[in-house]
């Protein structure tokens, strides 16, 4: 009786600063889109049920992410509390070990590891894929969504684009460059000094008009080239290239069945290269979901030291480590991406380091 009080106690306790710690990191994961979302509404006049769709994808393939991050928060906000208000001296002293105390916040974080899988295997990339289809339908009707005037933009309907000025409720560009190597016959660059995007739901396509400009075309082998001047040249972008699986396909946007054919594919054509970064991606959605586990070690260690700074730091203490931890995992992707790692360890190495350290830290606190 008196352990499962402990136990509800201390779920209670966790439930708060977890919820808490998953709003404030998911909001700032998404800090990134917001401004582009308003612009999405004040600009170019998305409705409010179209953004709040994008929304809505951009939180489920948030969510993996800022879980683990939040669970760390939350059991540094208990562990740190108990710690500074000496109730974990008077647990211990009344005859519960630490692995007692431990025990339901593991519990919780077997459950929050199952639910973090789940996204990671089937939610995550659903999310990122359904957020670019949406953003594909809206560009359909107001193309100039995306197009960043001075910048290359490499995603515009399959196309390179670059245009000096943009005006985006004119849909009108300025000083224009566009390159396409779509055509196996050769590549094309077009040149124009002004152009404009003609695009409505009532249309099948989305045309770019340009005028007062050149085509500059060359042979497979660069042998010979050709200059062509036009006064008016339309390019119809019919072709819907945000929202076919087989452009520029990303392994994030791959789902859990995919993403092993993806590999399995790789490995028969003897692509050494793809089939690496197919592995590490199917590595990664395991690794991050087991980062609450981790999280979870790391919390209770770092909790039970013997210091009231955890308590009020918390929150520091979270983005620290969890910088760390991304850290960690950037470098490990980009030691698989050039083959000096395997995709396993490379993709798992942030987790064996944390839980060491996580062991060496409750080592040292008990000896303490």
């Amino acid at each position: 009786m008196r352990t499962r009080i402990i136990n509800r106690y201390l779920l209670t306790e966790l439930i708060a600063p977890f919820f808490l710690g998953l709003s404030v990191f998911v909001f700032i994961l998404m800090m990134s889109q917001i401004l582009r979302l308003n612009e999405l509404i004040i600009v170019h006049g998305v409705g409010v049920w179209a953004t709040m769709k994008l929304v809505f994808y951009l939180i489920t393939a948030f969510l993996a992410i800022s879980i683990p991050i939040a669970f760390l928060f939350s059991v540094l906000s208990l562990f740190g509390r108990l710690s500074a208000d000496s109730e974990l001296i008077a647990l211990r002293v009344s005859g519960f070990s630490l692995i007692q105390l431990a025990a339901p916040v593991i519990a919780f974080a077997v459950m929050v590891c199952i639910f973090c899988l789940f996204l990671t295997l089937h939610v995550e990339a659903w999310g990122a894929k359904a957020y670019k289809v949406e953003i594909s339908k809206i560009g359909r009707e107001k193309a100039t969504i995306g197009v960043q005037p001075g910048v290359f933009n490499d995603d515009f309907f399959g196309l390179v684009l670059y245009a000096a000025k943009v005006d985006s409720k004119e849909k009108k560009l300025e000083d224009v460059f566009i390159y396409d190597d779509s055509d196996p016959s050769g590549p094309l660059s077009v040149i124009a000094h002004q152009g404009a995007i003609v695009s409505s739901v009532d249309l099948p396509s989305v045309f770019l008009v340009l005028e007062n400009g050149t085509i500059h075309s060359a042979s497979p082998d660069y042998q010979s080239l050709q200059k062509i001047h036009f006064d008016t040249y339309t390019i119809n972008l019919a072709i819907d290239v945000l929202a076919r699986e087989d452009i520029k396909e990303k392994p994030k946007r791959i789902s859990y069945g995919l993403l092993k054919e993806r590999i399995a594919e790789a490995q028969a054509q003897g692509d050494i290269e793809k089939a690496r970064i197919y592995r590490s991606e199917y590595h990664r959605k395991f690794a991050v979901a087991f980062a609450s586990l981790v999280f979870a070690l790391l919390g209770i260690s770092l909790g039970t030291q013997p210091t009231r700074s955890v308590k009020s730091g918390s929150f520091v203490y979270t983005l620290l480590f969890v910088g760390a931890y991304w850290t960690f995992v950037i470098v490990g992707q980009s030691l698989v991406v050039h083959g000096y790692s395997h995709p396993a360890l490379g993709m798992w190495m942030p987790n064996i380091i944390f839980t060491a350290l996580s062991g060496y830290l409750l080592y040292s606190s008990n000896r303490v």
